[in-house]
């Protein structure tokens, strides 16, 4: 398992209120959010193991003013733990909480609750499909879950062997991270059939695709196992085309992401590193540096290319967000929830 997992795990499991310190937020504003659009991004904050601390902040870029807790306040309940991911489907928002092993459906437009999806073991991201089906990935369950978009159930599941983790959809076919077995899992989604497995390196964390149609896969190595490996996949040929070796075994890179233009890759290893797709090689000199700061979740505006990474800390106090520029320049930094780890940028 991945360093930064088994760091945040063992610290949130031995978490208890702390009073928050280090940098705060500019205009925060603790109301209830009424509507939200595409210059908002949202934030999902984990939260600590076990007391339900989840929560989701709200962010315009515009105008610099962050909403907290704003499923709680807009529902009336918590959003519980550990909230893992959220997808945004049309106009529904799909908040995977992980130790509540449920998913939250919000009407995106103001967080409002519409349903709750039930019945999984330890849910992690949820992938859209169609308008009638998606999937989700699992840590405990050893299968994939089908769910029914249009009545908020589960229908079925695809069996495995192991952790699934971040998936993506492309030319009619679902590739998936197998951290367990180190396989990117080929699915029909036709049939919800496994129809091929491509082995790949030690845990396969997060996955991207780039202008080219080619995928990038981020294996962080385990823990202490292996050097880690960024891999560019070939879908058609269903083939490893390009290896990048980490050269340190105690590195552990995670968070994937990949420009709107499709074309320069982001990752945190304890540091933010970008890099071209045409690149020979890996970056050593980091995008972003992290100073004395966690760096635990990360996302890329599709819109302006502003680059938004999260410090959570000790796991233990409400974490901070930094806004970058994508010349690497610091734009603005506001605080957040418990364990800042996924972003969103409404559509």
């Amino acid at each position: 398992m991945r360093l930064f997992l088994y760091i945040a795990i063992i610290l949130t499991l031995l978490s208890c209120s702390k009073e928050e310190t280090g940098p705060q937020c500019i205009s925060c504003n603790e109301s209830s959010i009424t509507t939200t659009n595409n210059t908002d991004v949202v934030i999902v904050n984990e939260g600590n193991f076990g007391p339900g601390s989840g929560t989701i902040t709200v962010y315009n870029n515009l105008s610099q003013t962050v909403s907290q807790s704003v499923f709680q306040q807009n529902n009336g309940f918590s959003l519980g733990n550990v909230a893992q991911s959220i997808t945004q489907y049309g106009d529904k928002g799909y908040i995977v909480v992980n130790n509540s092993n449920k998913v939250e459906v919000v009407d995106i437009n103001n967080f409002n609750t519409i349903g709750t999806i039930t019945g999984f073991n330890s849910p992690r991201y949820l992938l859209p499909i169609n308008n009638s089906k998606a999937y989700v990935t699992d840590l405990y369950s050893n299968s994939i879950q089908i769910v029914d978009l249009s009545n908020n159930s589960i229908t079925g599941s695809i069996p495995l062997s192991g952790w699934t983790e971040e998936l993506l959809l492309y030319n009619d076919t679902v590739y998936v991270c197998d951290m367990t077995n180190d396989n990117i899992l080929i699915i029909d989604p036709a049939t919800n059939l496994l129809i091929d497995s491509v082995k790949v390196a030690e845990q396969p964390n997060s996955i991207v695709k780039d202008k080219n149609n080619q995928l990038w896969v981020l294996c962080d190595g385990g823990f202490n196992q292996t050097n880690p490996e960024l891999i560019k996949f070939n879908p058609q040929t269903r083939s490893i085309e390009t290896t990048f070796v980490f050269p340190g075994i105690t590195e552990s890179p995670n968070r994937l992401n990949i420009n709107s233009a499709g074309d320069q890759l982001y990752y945190i290893n304890s540091d933010v590193y970008t890099m071209n797709i045409n690149d020979v090689s890996l970056p050593t000199v980091p995008f972003i540096n992290s100073s004395s700061n966690t760096y635990y979740g990360l996302g890329v505006d599709p819109i302006n290319e502003d680059v938004y990474v999260s410090d959570a800390k000790d796991f233990v106090q409400n974490g901070t967000v930094f806004r970058y520029s994508s010349t690497g320049s610091l734009v603005h930094q506001f605080n957040s929830g418990i364990i800042p780890g996924n972003f969103l940028f409404i559509q």
